[in-house]
């Protein structure tokens, strides 16, 4: 392992005093002369044509500056994140509750929504379509004419999956169902926009993807992109949520419209009515296996309803179908993922991006190839993990498999997985204890062979202390933490001498969207290119005034180390004279992914693949009476390449950790007829710190050539496995299978009391 001064060493979260302390600024907290308030007005139907739209007696109530409807808008009239198929505002015919019809903007917020209240809208309410098998059917209600429901089916496929089948001494089939579930963010969605003297159009949002939304902001606005600037201040939290374009397209709009800065917030019940969700999921799996427990052969068909816009609800499903037997190696596969459009509540990212969803369906499905072939779970696992080299996809190989045995051996040490069946399983009449363990691998940044990239500019100052300019939001995930420590590092100063400048497209390259657990690799790769010319400036300054050969010559701690011994030379002295002889110092780093050739089993071409393991398990207590479930421990075990901040990895994996757990047992949004029924945090439940069970986390170090210093993002990988560890344990405490999240009372209930009358669907 390297030797590090600054990366592996505890670090407070960049910006985190600000925001214990309550001195951080979010969008919502701007102020500016003569700022409206901006509002809009949503659908109250989830299916419906549009009759009539009558703004006029909104446009005279006094105080009002701008109502606009969908014939205002100057540019195109779309969100355009991956397809132009849902307008900003609709003038023909709602497919959703959260399709807005205007926008207006007002000296006050009371102002604004008796503006709302005047506008004239009349509908004509169409039947709609909700269930999404209902809407694959031929003759279904269609929710856009001439399209049909399935917007996509999306196969990944390898190897001969009948001869496998054929091979199989044992088959298991099973149907899982997932729910859906909400952000949750604690801050809204929210923008500021104003205009500039020169007529550029200037945003404040909380976004995920500045240098996304600018193109969007400007397509809508009919401008150059070097018109539109988008600056992204502290997020409250996002988890995917606000990786779309939402409101501070309108925001813009609004302000490109009256010439004064005008802010958007939305409230809780309109943050939850629109943005999107997780996506709610039916998933079968028909899995072979040889007698001593070799798979053979896997079919996934999973059906994704993604509500009447795709967003990214194509991507997601298709995460689904590359996921779809990982992380084993399945000689012959087929992963089938539908994308259908129905009038339910639109879906896209959530954090995770569809693999918690397969993951739950398929790691109950290697529990129960266990049971059947009465072996311990853990075995299973070992025996079928992904090794380098291995095929995970049609055209992918894993380029480190290590970390799959490593995180397993790891999980089972730190859980006392062998010494288990010591501990009762019956400590109470009513009460049994079980165990499940779940794994799984996440990619690094989007995979697939996509091409992604992230760019950073770094300057050093005459008196050592170093800007960074990133695109990447930071949105309490720590990439910024992170980018300073990689910068400081490879300067040898104290990160407390690194700034890291919020996003700004003007000022800032484009780092790409922070998703995808792909921040740590491609901002933390770029930053370490933009400082690797100023290191050979200091370096070489180093040499010239010690003397010494270049190659015994390092930085740390501030000062200058010649074979590893301090000399009194601070990098702030070098930084001065690198000024006075006209020598750069600044510098910008640019990383695209890079996937290299591969040869498959079969001859063919293909890629190699990075991905980061993973290894849970759960130990549960279910009261048999009341179908009440106590998690007694969550051990989380995950490869991370190398620790950039310990504390930093500890709240991913604990966040993370916590969000699973609200996903398994509580966070299940209710949608009925198209329309939720629980639009606030009274009727929609997180976990508190009360219900986070107790975590133990390990990690396991296998550093990757391709990754800065040897770091991986950690992001979204604990949130995959934790439900399906749950799961599996449940299902061990009462010896029947539990195939359907949330895993709620009556559903344990009824599963163990099928057991009791001799059956065993818990579906």
């Amino acid at each position: 392992m390297p030797e590090f001064d600054v990366v592996g060493k505890p670090l407070a979260a960049v910006g985190s005093q600000a925001i214990v302390t309550g001195k951080a600024v979010y969008s919502p907290d701007l102020e500016l002369p003569n700022m409206l308030v901006g509002k809009l007005l949503y659908s109250p139907h989830a299916s419906a044509r549009i009759q009539k739209i009558d703004v006029s007696f909104a446009r005279a109530v006094p105080g009002v500056h701008a109502v606009l409807t969908a014939d205002d808008i100057p540019g195109e009239n779309s969100y355009l994140y991956w397809y132009p198929d849902q307008p900003l505002l609709v003038s023909d015919q709602v497919r959703y509750q959260g399709d807005a019809v205007a926008a207006v903007a007002a000296e006050s917020e009371e102002i604004a929504q008796a503006a709302l209240e005047a506008i004239i809208v009349e509908y004509e309410p169409l039947e709609g379509i909700y269930d999404p098998e209902e809407a694959m059917q031929p003759g279904s209600i269609q929710v856009w004419p001439d399209k049909g429901n399935v917007q996509s089916h999306y196969v990944d496929h390898w190897g001969d999956i009948e001869r496998g089948f054929v091979q199989a001494d044992v088959i298991v089939e099973g149907t899982y169902s997932t729910h859906y579930e909400e952000h949750a963010m604690l801050e809204t969605e929210s923008a500021v926009a104003y205009l500039e003297p020169d007529g550029t159009v200037v945003v404040y949002a909380s976004a995920q993807a500045p240098h996304r939304d600018r193109l969007q902001i400007a397509r809508a606005l009919g401008l150059p992109e070097a018109m539109v600037r988008e600056i992204t201040p502290h997020i409250g939290g996002a988890f995917g949520a606000k990786d779309e374009a939402n409101i501070q397209i309108h925001a813009a709009l609004l302000a490109f419209e009256t010439g004064q800065p005008v802010r958007i917030v939305r409230t809780r019940e309109e943050s939850i009515r629109t943005h999107v969700k997780r996506h709610p999921a039916r998933i079968r799996y028909r899995t072979g296996a040889t007698k001593d427990g070799k798979l053979t052969a896997v079919h996934m068909i999973a059906i994704g309803d993604t509500g009447p816009y795709v967003n990214a609800g194509e991507e997601v499903m298709m995460v689904m179908a590359n996921y779809g037997v990982s992380p084993y190696y399945v000689p012959h596969a087929r992963s089938e993922a539908y994308t259908v459009l129905t009038n339910n509540p639109i879906c896209g990212a959530f954090r995770g991006f569809g693999v918690p969803q397969v993951t739950f369906a398929f790691e109950r499905q290697m529990d129960e190839l266990a049971r059947r072939l009465e072996m311990d779970p853990l075995e299973i696992r070992q025996l079928n993990g992904l090794k380098t080299g291995q095929r995970f996809q049609p055209k992918a190989i894993v380029r480190q498999g290590d970390g799959m045995q490593a995180c397993l051996e790891k999980a089972a040490q730190l859980s006392d997985w062998h010494a288990r069946e010591k501990i009762s399983r019956q400590p109470a009449p009513h009460l049994r204890r079980g165990w499940g363990i779940a794994a799984s691998f996440h990619k690094s940044g989007f995979g697939c062979d996509v091409t992604d990239h992230a760019s950073a500019a770094v300057n050093m100052a005459p008196d050592g202390s170093v800007l960074v300019r990133t695109g990447a939001a930071d949105m309490g995930q720590g990439a910024h933490t992170v980018v300073a420590q990689f910068v400081a590092e490879r300067l040898g100063v104290s990160p407390s001498q690194v700034n890291v400048y919020k996003p700004d497209t003007t000022l800032a390259g484009d780092a790409g969207a922070s998703v995808a657990s792909r921040a740590t690799f491609f901002s933390g790769n770029a930053v370490v290119r933009a400082a690797e010319p100023i290191r050979k400036v200091l370096l070489d300054l180093a040499a010239e005034e010690t003397g010494a050969d270049l190659d015994l010559i390092d930085l740390g701690d501030g000062f200058v180390h010649v074979e590893g011994e301090r000399v009194n030379m601070p990098v702030s002295d070098l930084a001065g004279k690198a000024y006075e002889k006209n020598l750069p110092m600044q510098a910008s780093g640019f990383y695209a992914m890079d996937y290299p050739d591969a040869e498959l089993p079969d001859g063919s071409s293909g890629y190699e693949q990075l991905a980061s393991f993973g290894a849970h398990v759960a130990q549960v207590l279910v009261d048999i009476e009341t179908g009440q479930v106590e998690v007694e421990q969550i051990v989380a075990v995950h490869d991370v390449g190398q620790v950039v901040n310990p504390s930093g990895v500890r709240g991913q994996i604990e966040g993370a950790v916590s969000m699973a757990f609200g996903f398994t047992f509580m966070e299940e949004l209710l949608v009925e007829g198209g329309k939720t029924l629980n639009n606030s945090l009274e009727s929609y439940l997180i976990p508190t710190s009360f219900d986070t069970p107790d975590i133990k986390i390990g990690v396991v170090e296998l550093h990757d050539p391709e990754a800065p210093l040897g770091a991986k993002g950690v992001g979204e990988p604990p949130i995959n496995i934790t439900p399906a560890a749950i799961a599996n344990a449940v299902s061990d405490a009462i010896q029947a299978p539990v195939n359907q999240l949330p895993l709620a009372p009556d559903r344990i209930l009824k599963a163990a009391q099928a057991v009791v009358e001799g059956g065993m669907d818990a579906s």
